[in-house]
């Protein structure tokens, strides 16, 4: 059985964290419940990031894979679902691109370069990502692309850090606006980030969803 990972203690009270670890990937994000509202309608959304067994192939090359499922409810009705694919290799972590299936409609993106986050994340911190192009499924034929970065950033009385996400670029014409927050909580080995928000567009409305948890990891 794997111990579970040891906090590390801030060297004061009130001491306000400025570096950790970067957590492994691909990030292991279990089922979380955020919520939105707009207009006097509340919304939920169920996201999660989950590495998946074995490896296949993707654009010529064996790959591992992850699976990032979000789903959408309006008044808990769905409106919206997205499950994607995400392919990588391992050791080290290299993204290749992902297989993207939105609301019935099917895309293929591709890296054309990727940046790991560093291996020590400081408040402060930011920088590219990934920047890649998609495609209509299995062609060559482009229809937009996109540009991923990150951030930092320390939080007035916590001993944790927000890393942010930022995915951008157009799809088919339409804009893609994306942005995650994750909390990160220092440990020894560092431990999977939890989800804070997520911003995303849904149905051509930008909505943020926040953890109902959000803030309660702060001690």
């Amino acid at each position: 059985m794997q111990s579970s990972p040891t906090p590390i203690q801030s060297n004061s009270p009130g001491q306000i964290l400025q570096s950790v670890p970067a957590p492994q990937e691909p990030f292991d994000i279990p089922s979380t419940t955020l919520a939105a509202s707009s207009g006097g309608k509340s919304y939920t959304a169920i996201y999660s990031e989950t590495p998946n067994n074995g490896t296949t192939m993707f654009d010529g090359r064996e790959a591992n894979s992850s699976t990032i499922s979000l789903t959408v409810t309006e008044n808990g009705a769905p409106i919206a679902t997205e499950i994607d694919t995400a392919y990588y290799l391992e050791s080290p972590y290299q993204p290749l691109g992902m297989s993207i299936s939105a609301n019935g409609r099917q895309f293929d993106l591709l890296y054309n370069s990727t940046d790991p986050l560093p291996s020590t994340l400081n408040a402060g911190n930011s920088g590219p990502l990934a920047s890649g192009t998609y495609y209509v499924v299995n062609t060559n034929d482009g229809i937009g692309s996109l540009t991923g970065t990150y951030s930092v950033a320390a939080w007035n009385g916590s001993s944790t850090l927000l890393l942010t996400t930022y995915a951008t670029g157009t799809l088919n014409g339409q804009l893609v606006n994306e942005t995650i927050t994750y909390v990160l909580i220092p440990s020894s080995p560092p431990s999977p980030p939890i989800l804070s928000s997520v911003d995303v567009i849904v149905n051509g409305t930008q909505f943020t969803f926040m953890s109902s948890c959000n803030g309660c990891w702060d001690y």
